[in-house]
């Protein structure tokens, strides 16, 4: 392949966003397996993106072998404008959405935790940086870490689902069985439950743990929102799984004596954009670990 010298404009416009960012946490992470999971991309994703860049600019970005990974130096040279390209993607989308009080940040968050933490979190954030414009995602953990490393977020509080870790660890959370205060728990018949869909977390160790002490279960109530799951639990019909923190005053809680067993807890993460580096992204960053370490139990 050829070095990089004058620009080929033809090959430039079909740079798109997503190559350069994997180009940029591949360098930065130092391999091609931490780069998928600051990006929550399959490492054959991460490869393809690299190659398929690499053969637009008519360069190798990385010299590989079995024992050795690193910036060739065209891969050297690219990373410094590869860097300016991200930067000046995100002052343009920032110009387009900034109003005269300040920057846009986008935030992201399960819709329980914002209901427990972001009025306290948004009031000290504005006293902060009185002009910022925070934009406020509330989907499931999954859908959060997709949106971030598509580049539609800046930050996002997840939990943690199985071993897909990369952010910063904040805290361990108590996950509880609960019910409606009136709801009676049949002993014989399988457990009614309102849960959410098959890629929570809550659901998969808590169907696992059911299955683990052979008490039989029966999904009565699917959704993707937790307002959803507490009208199912309102009308006193089923069983679900809580953050004991988030827990209604109407509720109440269900443990091994009643035949249901622990549940193991869940593991906050807060994620950061890997181009993501102004004041404002880091000074709410900062409040979030701040706010849930003061709430939660921090991670040991």
């Amino acid at each position: 392949m050829d070095s990089i010298s004058e620009p080929d404009w033809s090959k430039i416009a079909s740079l798109d966003a997503e190559l350069v960012r994997a180009f940029v946490v591949v360098a930065e992470s130092g391999g091609f397996t931490a780069a998928a999971r600051q990006l929550h991309r399959t490492q054959s994703t991460i490869s393809l993106r690299i190659r398929t860049l690499e053969e637009r600019l008519g360069a190798h970005l990385f010299m590989r072998n079995s024992r050795h990974f690193a910036l060739s130096s065209d891969g050297e040279n690219f990373l410094i404008h590869a860097r300016r390209i991200l930067q000046v993607q995100n002052e343009a989308i920032a110009a387009l959405t900034r109003g005269s009080r300040g920057n846009v940040i986008r935030f992201g968050l399960p819709e329980d935790y914002a209901e427990l933490w972001l009025p306290e979190l948004l009031r000290a954030f504005y006293a902060l940086r009185p002009g910022a414009r925070p934009h406020i995602h509330c989907r499931t953990s999954l859908e959060l870490l997709e949106r971030l490393g598509a580049g539609e977020l800046d930050l996002a509080l997840v939990v943690r689902h199985g071993e897909r870790a990369g952010g910063k660890p904040l805290a361990r959370q108590e996950l509880v069985w609960a019910a409606h205060r009136d709801f009676v728990l049949p002993v014989d018949a399988p457990v009614p439950l309102a849960l959410f869909d098959e890629s929570c977390t809550y659901r998969q160790r808590g169907l696992q743990a059911l299955t683990a002490i052979g008490r039989d279960y029966q999904l009565v109530y699917t959704s993707q929102s937790p307002t959803g799951i507490r009208i199912a639990v309102n009308h006193g019909a089923a069983v679900t799984i809580i953050d004991r923190r988030t827990l209604p005053a109407c509720w109440r809680t269900f443990d091994e004596t009643h035949g249901l067993p622990a549940l193991p807890p869940a593991e906050l993460e807060l994620h950061v954009a890997p181009t993501m580096r102004n004041e404002a992204t880091r000074d709410l960053s900062e409040l979030i670990e701040m706010l849930v370490s003061e709430h939660s139990g921090v991670m040991a």
